[in-house]
């Protein structure tokens, strides 16, 4: 966020006694928030219970998916609250209290963009890695993916931990660059990189219709573009975000001339990522919007005789099945049996 504080000035609105907008505006705002909020945490747990009861699901890719989505639902349950309750205080013109959340909001909200930002760069590296040795990619552990898990939200705990003790503001401008490279620039240029890698690699590889790596590569490629649909959703919703930063950097007596609405629609849109991702992982992959579809249509059913009805139905084809091929067995055992009686009688005549 704008993290600008000094004594008559706060997230670019100048205290001037009056409150930075009306009332009515206030709750629009507020209520936009808490939408956003409300949708990143249903859909997120959604998302982590398909993981959790699909066994088929783990796969390698999804388990860092399921480490993005947690880190939406700490943007859901923690940094969205802390930011209506920073944007609540400004309105009451609390400042002194509002000061004490917002040291309390600032590393929350580093942590979790950092945790966005980073487990999508992990993902591309991940595409690559899939689709430049299939073969390699599908024999390696998932104890590696969890290893990689736990380096992700320790960097990202360890970053939001250090912006605690750097100064911030005019103080030293410095803070804003670090933050901004380590939180975008750096970690988008190695998204970048790899998925020009692996346009290349695919471009090559798919000449070879007839070979098993091809056909690998193919599937992955599929996966690929998800990802890369994540990447694109974020780079939207956060650019606007970075953009607004460094403009203020550049020009700090333009943090008067920017509205308090030009900030809180950064910030909802810098937010809205967290609601929007797992519209992606249900519109792009068939292995989590079937099972979100079973899911949400048992939680409809599951106190009705219709489902009830409907599941007796489906589980009666294995139970005939199961006592046709008993049959069938007892059949054959008779059969061969008594062709063996037949065979011992004519060799006796």
């Amino acid at each position: 966020m704008v993290n600008h504080t000094e004594n008559n000035f706060t997230l670019g609105y100048r205290n001037t006694g009056n409150p930075p907008m009306e009332l009515s505006h206030f709750i629009l705002w507020c209520i936009l928030y808490i939408i956003i909020a409300l949708m990143a945490l249903t859909g997120n747990l959604l998302i982590i219970t398909v993981f959790a009861n699909r066994r088929s699901v783990r796969t390698r890719t999804n388990y860092f998916i399921m480490g993005l989505a947690t880190a939406d639902i700490l943007v859901s349950t923690v940094t969205i609250p802390l930011w209506l309750t920073l944007v609540g205080l400004m309105f009451t013109q609390r400042y002194k209290k509002m000061r004490l959340v917002q040291n309390v909001f600032g590393p929350f909200d580093i942590f979790s963009g950092m945790l966005s930002i980073l487990h999508l760069m992990v993902i591309s590296l991940e595409r690559l890695y899939a689709i430049a040795m299939p073969l390699r990619h599908r024999r390696s552990s998932a104890r590696n993916n969890l290893v990689v898990l736990f380096i992700v939200w320790s960097t990202g705990g360890l970053i939001s931990a250090a912006s605690v003790f750097l100064p911030k503001g005019s103080q030293w401008k410095g803070t804003l660059i670090l933050f901004s490279c380590l939180g975008f620039f750096v970690p988008f240029s190695i998204i970048c990189l790899a998925y020009v890698s692996i346009l290349v690699i695919v471009k090559n590889k798919t000449y070879v219709p007839r070979s098993r790596s091809a056909k690998i590569v193919k599937v992955e490629t599929k996966l690929a573009l998800t990802t890369f649909a994540l990447i694109m959703l974020f780079l939207i919703t956060w650019l606007p975000f970075f953009s607004m930063n460094f403009v203020l950097f550049l020009c700090t007596k333009c943090t008067f001339a920017i509205s308090f609405h030009i900030i809180l629609l950064v910030k909802a849109m810098h937010y809205s990522g967290s609601a929007l991702n797992p519209i992606v992982y249900s519109a792009r992959m068939p292995e989590f919007r079937r099972p979100i579809k079973v899911l949400l249509r048992e939680r409809r059913f599951s106190h009705s005789s219709y489902y009830d009805d409907r599941r007796k139905r489906a589980n009666k084809p294995f139970k005939r099945k199961r006592r046709y091929d008993d049959a069938d067995l007892n059949r054959t055992l008779s059969s061969g049996a008594a062709d063996e009686e037949s065979t011992f009688t004519q060799n006796n005549d």
